[in-house]
Protein backbone atom coordinates (compact mmCIF):
# COMPACT_ATOMS: atom_id res chain seq x y z
CA UNK A 1 0.00 0.00 0.00
CA UNK A 2 1.21 3.33 -0.79
CA UNK A 3 2.02 5.32 2.33
CA UNK A 4 -0.54 8.90 2.13
CA UNK A 5 2.61 10.88 2.23
CA UNK A 6 3.70 9.57 -0.96
CA UNK A 7 0.30 10.17 -2.37
CA UNK A 8 0.20 13.69 -1.39
CA UNK A 9 3.97 13.99 -2.46
CA UNK A 10 2.90 12.56 -6.07
CA UNK A 11 -0.33 14.76 -6.17
CA UNK A 12 1.91 18.23 -5.57
CA UNK A 13 3.87 17.06 -8.04
CA UNK A 14 1.23 16.60 -10.74
CA UNK A 15 -0.31 19.34 -9.86
CA UNK A 16 2.98 21.97 -10.40
CA UNK A 17 3.81 19.74 -13.76
CA UNK A 18 -0.08 20.90 -14.46
CA UNK A 19 0.71 24.30 -13.70
CA UNK A 20 3.90 24.29 -15.90
CA UNK A 21 2.09 22.55 -18.76
CA UNK A 22 -0.46 25.51 -18.17
CA UNK A 23 2.31 28.09 -18.78
CA UNK A 24 4.24 26.68 -21.53
CA UNK A 25 0.94 25.93 -23.98
CA UNK A 26 -0.96 28.92 -23.17
CA UNK A 27 2.07 31.24 -22.58
CA UNK A 28 1.20 34.07 -25.14
CA UNK A 29 -2.71 34.03 -23.84
CA UNK A 30 -1.12 33.52 -20.08
CA UNK A 31 1.53 36.12 -20.23
CA UNK A 32 -0.21 38.81 -22.27
CA UNK A 33 -3.12 38.97 -19.54
CA UNK A 34 -0.75 39.00 -16.86
CA UNK A 35 0.50 42.72 -18.27
CA UNK A 36 -3.09 44.00 -19.54
CA UNK A 37 -6.11 44.39 -17.16
CA UNK A 38 -9.12 45.53 -19.80
CA UNK A 39 -10.28 48.56 -17.57
CA UNK A 40 -13.69 48.16 -15.24
CA UNK A 41 -15.29 48.92 -12.29
CA UNK A 42 -15.27 46.36 -9.42
CA UNK A 43 -12.40 44.07 -9.22
CA UNK A 44 -11.78 41.50 -6.03
CA UNK A 45 -8.68 40.58 -3.94
CA UNK A 46 -8.67 36.88 -2.56
CA UNK A 47 -6.59 35.35 -0.06
CA UNK A 48 -6.98 32.14 0.31
CA UNK A 49 -5.76 28.58 0.83
CA UNK A 50 -6.67 24.79 0.43
CA UNK A 51 -9.60 25.98 -0.77
CA UNK A 52 -10.27 23.67 -3.93
CA UNK A 53 -13.73 22.77 -2.38
CA UNK A 54 -14.89 26.41 -3.27
CA UNK A 55 -13.33 28.19 -4.84
CA UNK A 56 -15.04 27.96 -8.65
CA UNK A 57 -18.21 28.31 -6.77
CA UNK A 58 -16.77 31.25 -5.36
CA UNK A 59 -15.37 33.03 -8.42
CA UNK A 60 -18.18 31.96 -10.37
CA UNK A 61 -20.82 33.95 -8.00
CA UNK A 62 -18.77 36.87 -7.60
CA UNK A 63 -18.27 36.95 -11.51
CA UNK A 64 -22.19 36.50 -11.47
CA UNK A 65 -22.76 39.95 -9.42
CA UNK A 66 -20.62 41.97 -11.50
CA UNK A 67 -16.88 41.46 -10.04
CA UNK A 68 -14.77 42.43 -13.15
CA UNK A 69 -11.37 40.86 -12.61
CA UNK A 70 -10.46 38.52 -9.18
CA UNK A 71 -6.60 38.67 -7.85
CA UNK A 72 -6.47 34.96 -6.27
CA UNK A 73 -3.50 34.75 -3.68
CA UNK A 74 -2.82 30.79 -2.84
CA UNK A 75 -0.88 30.64 -0.04
CA UNK A 76 0.98 27.26 0.33
CA UNK A 77 -1.98 25.08 -0.69
CA UNK A 78 -0.84 21.61 -0.37
CA UNK A 79 -2.43 21.67 -4.20
CA UNK A 80 -1.81 24.47 -5.85
CA UNK A 81 -5.74 25.27 -6.76
CA UNK A 82 -5.35 26.68 -10.49
CA UNK A 83 -6.46 23.13 -11.22
CA UNK A 84 -9.35 24.20 -9.72
CA UNK A 85 -9.66 27.35 -12.02
CA UNK A 86 -7.73 27.44 -14.84
CA UNK A 87 -10.36 28.10 -17.53
CA UNK A 88 -10.66 31.46 -15.60
CA UNK A 89 -6.80 32.09 -15.19
CA UNK A 90 -6.58 32.06 -19.11
CA UNK A 91 -9.68 34.06 -19.83
CA UNK A 92 -8.19 37.09 -17.71
CA UNK A 93 -10.92 36.55 -15.69
CA UNK A 94 -8.49 35.89 -12.49
CA UNK A 95 -5.36 36.58 -12.10
CA UNK A 96 -3.59 33.60 -9.76
CA UNK A 97 -0.42 33.72 -7.63
CA UNK A 98 0.79 30.92 -5.91
CA UNK A 99 3.16 31.57 -3.20
CA UNK A 100 4.87 29.85 -0.14
CA UNK A 101 5.73 31.54 3.24
CA UNK A 102 5.08 31.07 6.76
CA UNK A 103 2.52 33.71 8.64
CA UNK A 104 4.39 36.13 10.46
CA UNK A 105 2.81 37.07 13.86
CA UNK A 106 1.16 40.46 14.16
CA UNK A 107 1.10 41.87 17.70
CA UNK A 108 -0.83 45.29 17.19
CA UNK A 109 -2.91 46.83 14.20
CA UNK A 110 -0.04 49.22 13.43
CA UNK A 111 2.12 46.26 11.94
CA UNK A 112 -0.76 44.92 9.84
CA UNK A 113 0.23 46.90 6.02
CA UNK A 114 3.84 45.21 6.72
CA UNK A 115 2.60 41.74 7.59
CA UNK A 116 1.73 39.00 5.56
CA UNK A 117 -2.06 39.57 4.83
CA UNK A 118 -1.30 43.68 4.67
CA UNK A 119 1.38 43.12 1.96
CA UNK A 120 -1.06 41.35 -0.10
CA UNK A 121 -4.09 43.51 -0.10
CA UNK A 122 -1.12 46.14 -0.90
CA UNK A 123 -0.02 44.12 -3.64
CA UNK A 124 -3.70 43.89 -4.88
CA UNK A 125 -4.43 47.72 -4.73
CA UNK A 126 -1.22 48.25 -7.05
CA UNK A 127 -2.87 46.04 -9.12
CA UNK A 128 -5.56 47.45 -9.45
CA UNK A 129 -5.79 51.15 -9.30
CA UNK A 130 -5.88 52.90 -12.24
CA UNK A 131 -7.79 49.64 -13.98
CA UNK A 132 -10.85 49.10 -11.74
CA UNK A 133 -12.57 51.99 -9.50
CA UNK A 134 -13.89 50.05 -6.86
CA UNK A 135 -11.80 46.43 -5.27
CA UNK A 136 -13.60 44.05 -2.70
CA UNK A 137 -11.50 42.48 0.15
CA UNK A 138 -13.01 39.51 1.46
CA UNK A 139 -12.11 35.84 2.12
CA UNK A 140 -13.52 32.59 0.55
CA UNK A 141 -15.61 31.60 3.59
CA UNK A 142 -17.65 35.28 2.82
CA UNK A 143 -19.75 35.84 0.17
CA UNK A 144 -21.75 39.39 -0.84
CA UNK A 145 -24.75 39.06 -1.64
CA UNK A 146 -27.46 41.92 -2.61
CA UNK A 147 -30.43 41.83 -0.77
CA UNK A 148 -32.29 44.84 -2.13
CA UNK A 149 -34.22 43.36 -5.29
CA UNK A 150 -34.24 47.35 -7.30
CA UNK A 151 -30.32 46.00 -7.80
CA UNK A 152 -31.13 42.65 -9.13
CA UNK A 153 -27.89 40.49 -8.30
CA UNK A 154 -25.57 43.25 -9.35
CA UNK A 155 -23.16 44.79 -6.55
CA UNK A 156 -21.67 47.52 -9.42
CA UNK A 157 -25.06 48.86 -9.51
CA UNK A 158 -25.52 49.55 -5.51
CA UNK A 159 -21.73 51.06 -5.64
CA UNK A 160 -22.93 53.65 -8.30
CA UNK A 161 -24.98 54.93 -5.27
CA UNK A 162 -21.84 55.77 -3.26
CA UNK A 163 -19.15 57.25 -5.42
CA UNK A 164 -18.51 59.44 -3.24
CA UNK A 165 -17.21 57.46 -0.28
CA UNK A 166 -13.88 56.37 0.32
CA UNK A 167 -14.97 53.02 0.51
CA UNK A 168 -18.29 50.89 1.79
CA UNK A 169 -18.99 48.45 4.97
CA UNK A 170 -20.78 45.41 4.76
CA UNK A 171 -21.88 43.96 7.97
CA UNK A 172 -22.09 39.65 7.99
CA UNK A 173 -24.25 37.53 8.89
CA UNK A 174 -22.58 33.91 10.37
CA UNK A 175 -24.10 30.50 9.06
CA UNK A 176 -23.64 27.46 10.95
CA UNK A 177 -23.53 23.75 9.66
CA UNK A 178 -27.10 23.61 8.79
CA UNK A 179 -26.48 19.91 10.20
CA UNK A 180 -24.34 18.98 7.46
CA UNK A 181 -21.26 16.92 9.34
CA UNK A 182 -19.15 16.20 6.41
CA UNK A 183 -20.14 17.93 2.87
CA UNK A 184 -20.43 15.35 -0.52
CA UNK A 185 -18.31 16.48 -3.34
CA UNK A 186 -21.37 18.24 -4.96
CA UNK A 187 -22.32 20.10 -2.01
CA UNK A 188 -21.50 23.30 -1.99
CA UNK A 189 -21.38 26.56 -0.17
CA UNK A 190 -24.62 28.47 -1.62
CA UNK A 191 -27.15 26.07 -2.15
CA UNK A 192 -26.27 23.39 0.77
CA UNK A 193 -25.80 26.40 4.04
CA UNK A 194 -29.00 27.65 4.43
CA UNK A 195 -29.47 28.40 8.75
CA UNK A 196 -27.57 31.59 10.37
CA UNK A 197 -27.50 33.24 13.64
CA UNK A 198 -30.67 35.43 14.14
CA UNK A 199 -28.19 39.04 14.93
CA UNK A 200 -26.69 40.16 11.93
CA UNK A 201 -22.83 40.26 13.32
CA UNK A 202 -21.21 44.07 14.13
CA UNK A 203 -18.06 42.74 12.59
CA UNK A 204 -17.62 44.59 8.53
CA UNK A 205 -15.31 43.19 5.65
CA UNK A 206 -15.28 46.95 3.15
CA UNK A 207 -15.37 47.30 -0.66
CA UNK A 208 -12.85 50.32 -1.24
CA UNK A 209 -12.67 53.15 -3.76
CA UNK A 210 -8.89 52.47 -5.10
CA UNK A 211 -7.99 56.41 -5.48
CA UNK A 212 -9.14 57.38 -2.19
CA UNK A 213 -8.45 54.16 0.24
CA UNK A 214 -5.26 52.17 1.41
CA UNK A 215 -4.65 49.55 3.71
CA UNK A 216 -4.89 49.90 8.01
CA UNK A 217 -4.29 48.14 10.74
CA UNK A 218 -6.68 45.42 10.16
CA UNK A 219 -8.41 43.56 7.51
CA UNK A 220 -12.08 44.79 7.68
CA UNK A 221 -11.34 48.72 7.46
CA UNK A 222 -9.37 51.38 5.66
CA UNK A 223 -7.15 54.63 6.00
CA UNK A 224 -8.77 57.48 3.61
CA UNK A 225 -7.63 60.09 1.93
CA UNK A 226 -8.29 63.75 3.03
CA UNK A 227 -12.14 64.59 2.15
CA UNK A 228 -13.21 60.96 2.04
CA UNK A 229 -14.46 58.18 4.65
CA UNK A 230 -15.87 54.87 4.56
CA UNK A 231 -19.79 54.44 4.78
CA UNK A 232 -21.30 51.84 6.29
CA UNK A 233 -23.99 50.45 4.06
CA UNK A 234 -27.96 50.98 5.13
CA UNK A 235 -27.94 53.88 7.38
CA UNK A 236 -24.81 55.74 5.83
CA UNK A 237 -23.14 56.26 8.87
CA UNK A 238 -19.15 57.34 8.15
CA UNK A 239 -16.67 55.01 9.58
CA UNK A 240 -12.84 55.48 9.69
CA UNK A 241 -10.81 52.95 11.64
CA UNK A 242 -13.39 50.24 12.48
CA UNK A 243 -13.42 45.82 12.63
CA UNK A 244 -17.23 46.30 14.20
CA UNK A 245 -20.32 48.83 14.16
CA UNK A 246 -22.65 48.92 16.77
CA UNK A 247 -26.20 48.56 15.86
CA UNK A 248 -26.29 46.58 11.87
CA UNK A 249 -28.77 47.87 9.81
CA UNK A 250 -31.16 45.50 8.80
CA UNK A 251 -32.06 46.39 5.41
CA UNK A 252 -28.98 46.83 4.09
CA UNK A 253 -28.64 46.55 -0.19
CA UNK A 254 -25.19 44.04 0.17
CA UNK A 255 -24.75 41.59 3.02
CA UNK A 256 -21.80 39.11 3.72
CA UNK A 257 -22.71 35.37 4.70
CA UNK A 258 -19.97 34.10 6.84
CA UNK A 259 -19.96 30.76 6.30
CA UNK A 260 -18.76 28.36 8.74
CA UNK A 261 -19.04 24.56 6.90
CA UNK A 262 -19.65 21.62 7.49
CA UNK A 263 -18.92 20.43 11.15
CA UNK A 264 -15.74 18.61 9.92
CA UNK A 265 -14.47 21.72 8.02
CA UNK A 266 -14.84 23.81 10.97
CA UNK A 267 -13.21 21.53 13.47
CA UNK A 268 -10.27 21.05 10.66
CA UNK A 269 -10.02 24.63 10.24
CA UNK A 270 -9.59 25.12 14.27
CA UNK A 271 -7.04 23.01 14.56
CA UNK A 272 -4.72 24.03 11.34
CA UNK A 273 -5.32 28.18 10.89
CA UNK A 274 -6.12 28.68 14.56
CA UNK A 275 -4.70 32.14 14.16
CA UNK A 276 -6.37 32.84 10.84
CA UNK A 277 -4.63 34.52 7.95
CA UNK A 278 -3.06 37.73 9.49
CA UNK A 279 -2.12 35.62 12.71
CA UNK A 280 -4.15 38.24 14.27
CA UNK A 281 -7.39 36.35 14.90
CA UNK A 282 -8.38 33.22 17.18
CA UNK A 283 -10.38 30.25 16.06
CA UNK A 284 -11.12 27.27 18.38
CA UNK A 285 -13.76 24.41 17.97
CA UNK A 286 -15.76 25.92 20.96
CA UNK A 287 -16.47 29.15 18.74
CA UNK A 288 -17.86 26.89 16.26
CA UNK A 289 -19.79 25.04 18.50
CA UNK A 290 -21.52 27.99 20.12
CA UNK A 291 -21.90 29.24 16.56
CA UNK A 292 -23.77 26.27 15.63
CA UNK A 293 -25.76 25.89 18.24
CA UNK A 294 -27.24 29.74 17.67
CA UNK A 295 -27.71 29.17 13.43
CA UNK A 296 -31.22 28.13 13.67
CA UNK A 297 -32.79 30.96 11.54
CA UNK A 298 -33.74 31.00 7.83
CA UNK A 299 -31.05 32.42 5.69
CA UNK A 300 -31.93 31.68 2.31
CA UNK A 301 -29.56 34.33 -0.28
CA UNK A 302 -27.29 31.17 -1.13
CA UNK A 303 -30.02 29.32 -2.21
CA UNK A 304 -31.67 32.37 -4.18
CA UNK A 305 -28.47 33.18 -5.50
CA UNK A 306 -27.75 29.56 -7.03
CA UNK A 307 -31.12 29.13 -8.25
CA UNK A 308 -30.62 32.69 -10.38
CA UNK A 309 -27.40 31.53 -11.66
CA UNK A 310 -28.60 27.86 -12.97
CA UNK A 311 -31.33 30.03 -14.71
CA UNK A 312 -28.28 31.90 -16.02
CA UNK A 313 -25.98 29.36 -16.93
CA UNK A 314 -23.30 30.86 -14.70
CA UNK A 315 -22.29 27.41 -13.71
CA UNK A 316 -19.55 26.49 -16.20
CA UNK A 317 -17.53 23.26 -16.08
CA UNK A 318 -14.09 23.34 -15.97
CA UNK A 319 -13.25 22.50 -19.85
CA UNK A 320 -10.60 19.97 -21.12
CA UNK A 321 -8.33 22.41 -22.93
CA UNK A 322 -8.81 25.92 -20.99
CA UNK A 323 -6.04 27.91 -23.58
CA UNK A 324 -8.79 27.35 -26.21
CA UNK A 325 -11.06 29.66 -23.72
CA UNK A 326 -10.56 33.42 -25.39
CA UNK A 327 -13.42 35.03 -23.67
CA UNK A 328 -12.56 38.24 -22.08
CA UNK A 329 -9.61 39.69 -24.73
CA UNK A 330 -10.36 42.74 -26.92
CA UNK A 331 -11.88 41.59 -30.38
CA UNK A 332 -8.86 42.28 -32.33
CA UNK A 333 -6.71 40.13 -29.64
CA UNK A 334 -8.86 37.38 -30.38
CA UNK A 335 -8.88 37.34 -34.07
CA UNK A 336 -4.87 37.55 -33.81
CA UNK A 337 -4.60 34.95 -31.73
CA UNK A 338 -6.51 32.88 -33.61
CA UNK A 339 -4.50 33.41 -36.59
CA UNK A 340 -1.73 32.86 -35.00
CA UNK A 341 -3.12 29.18 -34.35
CA UNK A 342 -3.73 28.90 -37.64
CA UNK A 343 -0.32 29.29 -38.78
CA UNK A 344 1.21 27.14 -36.23
CA UNK A 345 -1.55 24.52 -37.16
CA UNK A 346 -0.57 25.01 -40.89
CA UNK A 347 3.01 25.08 -39.64
CA UNK A 348 2.20 21.74 -38.19
CA UNK A 349 0.85 20.37 -41.25
CA UNK A 350 3.74 21.01 -43.73
CA UNK A 351 6.63 19.67 -40.96
CA UNK A 352 4.02 16.90 -40.74
CA UNK A 353 3.62 16.10 -45.19
CA UNK A 354 7.36 16.92 -45.25
CA UNK A 355 8.53 13.78 -42.45
CA UNK A 356 6.24 11.81 -44.94
CA UNK A 357 7.34 12.18 -48.06
CA UNK A 358 11.42 12.06 -46.62
CA UNK A 359 10.29 8.84 -44.96
CA UNK A 360 8.96 7.62 -48.63
CA UNK A 361 11.97 8.20 -50.46
CA UNK A 362 13.96 6.46 -47.15
CA UNK A 363 16.09 9.90 -46.61
CA UNK A 364 16.91 8.77 -42.89
CA UNK A 365 19.49 11.45 -42.87
CA UNK A 366 17.44 14.05 -44.05
CA UNK A 367 14.98 13.19 -41.34
CA UNK A 368 17.57 13.36 -38.28
CA UNK A 369 18.26 16.96 -39.93
CA UNK A 370 15.02 17.78 -39.57
CA UNK A 371 14.24 16.83 -36.13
Amino acid sequence: MVPPSTIASRRLTLSLVFCIAISFLCKETIAGRLGFHKPGYLAACLLTRDGHRDVREWIEYHLFAGVEKIFVYDHNSSVPMIEEISDYVVSGKVQYTYLTSEVPRISKGEEFPGGFQGRIFGECIEQARGYYKWMMFTDLDEVTYVMDPKYGNSIPAVLRDYEHAGAVLIHRRDVGSSGVQERTPEQGLLATFNKCTGRISEHVKGIAQLDYATVSINAHCFDYKEGHLGLRLGDNRTVTRAATISDPPVDAPLLIYHYAGSVAEYMARSSKLAGGVSGMTKKDANMYHTLDAFAVHDCLAGQVAHTAMTAAGAFRPLPEHPCDDLSGLPPHEIERRRQMRKGRRAHRHDRSSMSRRLSNQGGATARRMLR
